[in-house]
Order: structure tokens, then sequence, then C-alpha cells
């Protein structure tokens, strides 16, 4: 039995004075809500969770082929579509918990109150269930309105990137081909996993895409620009005598996005492996702190072998006039690499040189991780290796500056806040109590944005993101320059390594 027309009215009705209306249209919720209606249930061995987001995935999917066609569709192989369909499903667990855990024991609760209970879980949960998952739903979306909304416009922008995606490969498909395998690529994409960072612009995200043979790239709904200037720099120290060689990525830059060749997590194959491994590392960390990037942080770093890649690296020459007037050691620690002496701040816990023991940022020998701060000596080596590298003459220097001032004549991400404490705020605006009303979830919003944002025009930017399910991402363009490099590699930030990595011995 489907929705009924009452049914279907009275969600989309709800609340429909509010600014929910700005983020679907009725028509469009409307149409979702039917098709809901008529979905069955198909997974039999799954949490009641999971038995109803798949509705919502199988309804995504339906729009998907309504909007691309069979043709895009079938350049997809079975597992690419069924990771598209799970990357969907996870995506409304997330939003769906909070209000479905709070009915569930609540049900349970009443049913005992009841003298219901019974020790067959699968009876309770069929009498949760009931027949259809448009039933369930049905009850949970006239409770939790909101929720409804945020589910047509989740499954709306999952479609439109999906649909983006598979556009822009089947445009770029011969030169992707050629760029990263020297070849053309089979038609059939073996697998596609979205979800690969923090959801911006309308869910969008860093993407991976595999093909025949093994063969793997991977898609950024970016252009990519500062990938290259990141790489281009690696590639001009190596040209230069940086030892030991570090590793570059190609970057392919389209309008707008991006390919970027896929780097392979592995471990070293030696002790001595290692121990070039964290002199790489050292001069990384010199040529992000020369280009006073920011955000290196361990989710972008990938530990191939013994080369530490930074495959994310989009802030840079993150200055404004605070930073000019902090210390040498205060810039790299903006870098991220490091951790502070709390353990438990974010700062510790996202750092790439942290106490962490999984993640594909550590270095390894035969899947086992190792221990940074054994390795400072190869840290500061690289470290000082790669500085005289830039720095160490008038031409390289100058060369430097080139590229310095080729950035800070381009738009680029400027971060006004920790990743973190804008998913603090969206998890905070799917709970059951916000869902009710979206006055209420958008009061919580816009207070957690206007009481720490820098301007207004950032609150409101912060504002309309996250109402949408997404993390604020800003660029911007800024001249402002910094205090002169010394030529030489200054003791205090060798000192500053060394410090924080072995605090026992300062």
């Amino acid at each position: 039995m489907s929705l009924t027309a009452a049914e279907i009215e009275k969600i989309v009705s709800t609340d429909e004075n509010n600014s929910s209306t700005l983020l679907v249209p009725r028509r469009e919720l409307r149409r979702m809500l039917e098709a809901l209606g008529a979905c069955e249930f198909k997974a039999r061995r799954a949490p009641p969770l999971a038995k109803l987001c798949s509705a919502g995935a199988d309804y995504g999917w339906s729009e998907l082929e309504r909007g691309v066609g069979s043709k895009l569709i079938g350049q997809n192989s079975a597992k690419a579509r069924a990771s598209l369909r799970r990357h969907l499903r996870k995506t409304l667990e997330r939003i769906t918990r909070p209000c479905l855990d709070l009915e569930w024991k609540s049900f349970k609760l009443a049913t005992s109150a009841l003298g219901l209970a019974t020790s067959d879980a699968t009876v309770i949960e069929r009498m949760f269930l009931r027949d259809r998952p448009g039933d369930r739903l049905a009850l949970l979306f006239e409770k939790f309105p909101v929720l409804a909304r945020l589910w047509c416009l989740t499954i709306r922008q999952w479609r439109d990137y999906v649909a983006e995606v598979l556009k822009r490969l089947a445009d770029d498909r011969p030169v992707v081909g050629d760029f990263f395998f020297g070849k053309q690529v089979a038609d059939t994409v073996a697998d596609m996993r979205p979800g690969l960072s923090d959801p911006h612009h309308g869910g969008r995200s860093v993407t991976l895409i595999e093909f025949s043979l093994g063969r793997r790239v991977i898609y950024k709904p970016r252009s990519g620009k500062s990938e290259s200037t990141w790489f281009s720099l690696l590639s001009w120290m190596n040209q230069h005598g940086f030892q030991p060689r570090l590793k570059t990525a190609r970057v392919l830059a389209r309008e707008g996005y991006s390919w970027m060749e896929y780097v392979e997590p592995a471990s070293c194959e030696s002790e001595a492996g290692v121990r070039r491994f964290y002199e790489r590392m050292g001069g990384l960390i010199a040529a992000a702190y020369l280009l006073k990037a920011v955000d290196c942080h361990r989710e972008n770093v990938i530990a191939a072998g013994e080369y530490p890649v930074l495959v994310d690296i989009d802030a840079l020459w993150h200055v404004s006039p605070l930073t000019k007037t902090q210390t040498p050691v205060d810039v790299l620690y903006r870098t991220g690499f490091f951790p502070n002496s709390r353990p438990a701040s974010l700062q510790s816990r996202s750092s790439v040189l942290g106490r962490s023991k999984t993640g594909k940022h550590l270095a390894r020998i035969a899947g086992r991780p190792v221990v940074a701060a054994l390795y400072t000596n190869e840290i500061i080596a690289g470290f000082s290796r790669a500085w005289n590298c830039i720095l160490g003459t008038p031409g390289r220097r100058a060369a430097f500056l080139r590229i310095v001032q080729r950035v800070r004549s381009q738009r680029r991400r400027w971060i006004y806040r920790a990743t973190e404490g804008y998913g603090a705020v969206l998890q905070a605006s799917v709970q059951p109590g916000l869902l009710r009303s979206t006055a209420t979830r958008q009061e919580l919003i816009t207070r957690s944005c206007r009481g720490r944002a820098p301007t207004r025009a950032v609150a409101e930017t912060e504002i309309n993101a996250l109402t949408r399910l997404d993390l604020p991402y800003f660029v911007r363009k800024t001249n402002h320059t910094m205090p002169r490099d010394k030529n030489s590699v200054p003791s205090e930030l060798t000192e500053a390594i060394r410090s924080v990595l072995e605090p026992s011995k300062t």
C-alpha cells in the first residue's frame, strides 16, 4: 500500500510557511514521497536504518536514470552502480539516524510497557517498520518534516553531482586515458566511489574512478590549480638537486574541475626506506612552510611506500594581517603537520606527525606503522635540505618568489574555521529536536555562524552552505606579503621540530 494523498499532503504542507520550502520545491518533495510510498523492502539482513535508506537510494537511482539516460549509466559496471547507490544510502543514514534512533527506542519502550515485548527481535522490527518503507517513513516525516526536505535535497544533490561526473568523464575519457595511462581506457567504469572528501557546493566531493585492469584516477570538483602549483614546485626541487627525490602526482586541470593521478598507499621495504620517507617528509614541510600553506593534515597525506605525498593542498599562501604578526614557529604549526602539547586537541589529532596509529599517512614496514619521533633527525635534515634547495642562492630565491607571485595572483581557498567546527554544527542540525521546524534548525545554524564569523558576508555563506548540508568552502584573492624568510634555516624552526617530536629531550 502506497502513501495516501492525504499523508503526502500533510508532510508537504507541514512547516510550509517557513523557509524550508526554499530547499526543495513542493512538487519535487511530493514526487519523492509518492515514489517512496511504492517501494518494497529488499534487504533482508540489514538494520532498520539501512532498510529505510535503501528505499531512498532506489528512488535516487531512478532519478539519476531519468536525468542522464541509459547510455551513460551503461558505461558503469554493476560494482560501480552499487558503490554509487551505497554512497547515497550512507549519506541518507547520517542525516536520518538521530531521528530513527529516537523513534526506535521509543517504540521498544512502548511495546514493553504495553506487554507486547518479545524475545524475537525480528518480530519487533517488523512491527516497527510495517509492511513497506513508506509506512515508517511517513510516520517519521510527519513527526520530523524538515527531515523529509533534507532527504529530497540530498537525493537531488547526489543525482546532480553523479550526473556531472558521468558526463565529464564521458567527455574527457580520451584525454584522461592518454594523460594518465598512455592509451585509451576501457569503456566500462569498474568502480566509482564518491565521498572521499568533505561535501562542498551541493554535496560535491572527491571521487575515485577505477577502470579495467586496476587503472585508477581521482576526480576533484575544483580546478586543481593549487595541486599543479605544488607538484610543479616539488618537480623544480628535484631538478635542482633535492635528495632523496620527491614524488609528484600528475594533475589534469579542466575548467572548474580536475583529474589527478591516484596515489596508492604502501609500506616501505626497509628501514632505510623509512629514513628516506622522513627525509622527504621534512622536505614537504619546508616547502609548505615557505608557501605558507595550511590544512596539511593527516587525511591529506598518503604514504606511498617511502614517498609521502600531499594529495590535497588547496590553501596556499594563507596569509592575513594576523599571520604577518606571528612567529616563524607559529607559522610552522599552522601548516598542520605537527601536533601540539595537548594530545586531545584538534591540532594533535589531525596532525601528520601526531601519535595516531591508523591512517594512510603513516610510514610502515610490512604493514606495521613506525613512530615518527624516532626519525626526528631525518625530518630536520630533509627540512634543512629543502630550505637550502629553495632559498640557498639568489637565483633560486628569485625563481621561488615568481611561484609565490603566481599563487598570490590567483583566487585560492581560504579557511575561516576548522572543518571539525562546521561538522559539529551539521551534526547538531540533524538532531530530532531541530527537525520538527525549519525555523528552529535555522536558528541554531545562524547562531553558530554569526557568533564566530569575521564578517556578516562570511556568516551568510556559512549559513547557506550548512543549511544545505554542505561544509562551507571559500575562495578569495589576497595580496598580503610576509617578512622575508632567511637564506639559511632559522635555528628556532629546527629546535621547534625537535621539541614537538622529542619533548622529553628538550
